[in-house]
């Protein structure tokens, strides 16, 4: 009976924001690039309807990103990602999942410029997908590790 009555903190160890308060460059970043990345889901769905799930298609949003059905569930998937973090985790909490998602999108490009996201339907080298996943992985590190917030910071005091 005990575990029922307990917070998410204390239950997980995983502190979740009580009220919202002053949103950090972390959390808009997070929630504007969420709903960016939800919005290309949906057009890629639109585009490509359900059909060739998994397999490469002439399909681009916008002529410029390579689409099927697996990669625009990537995108609405990865948007919700951002948006849940902006909402429910601390601003620290948030950070961190920037810095995670960063680094697994910095891996991602790494594999589509080598030609390993068939799957996705990304061709190898240089091409708008490819740059868009290397854009996302450098803001998300630049963004998450704070470099860009590092002035708005107060001086420790001990």
């Amino acid at each position: 009976m005990d575990m029922v009555l307990v917070s998410p903190e204390q239950k997980f160890g995983i502190k979740v924001q009580s009220k919202p308060g002053p949103r950090t460059m972390d959390q808009t970043y997070s929630v504007f690039l969420g709903l960016i990345v939800i919005v290309l889901g949906i057009l890629g769905f639109i585009l490509t309807g359900f059909t060739n799930y998994t397999e490469m298609t002439d399909h681009a949003i916008f002529g410029v990103f390579q689409t099927n059905g697996f990669h625009n569930s990537i995108y609405i998937f990865l948007g919700l990602l951002w948006l849940v973090g902006a909402f429910t985790l601390t601003p620290a909490g948030n950070q961190g999942m920037n810095i995670a998602v960063g680094a697994a999108m910095l891996i991602v490009t790494v594999l589509g410029f080598m030609g390993y996201w068939s799957l996705l339907s990304i061709p190898a080298g240089v091409n708008g997908d490819n740059i868009l996943d290397l854009a996302i992985a450098l803001a998300s590190l630049i963004i998450g590790g704070g470099l860009l917030s590092a002035g708005d910071r107060q001086p420790d005091t001990a």
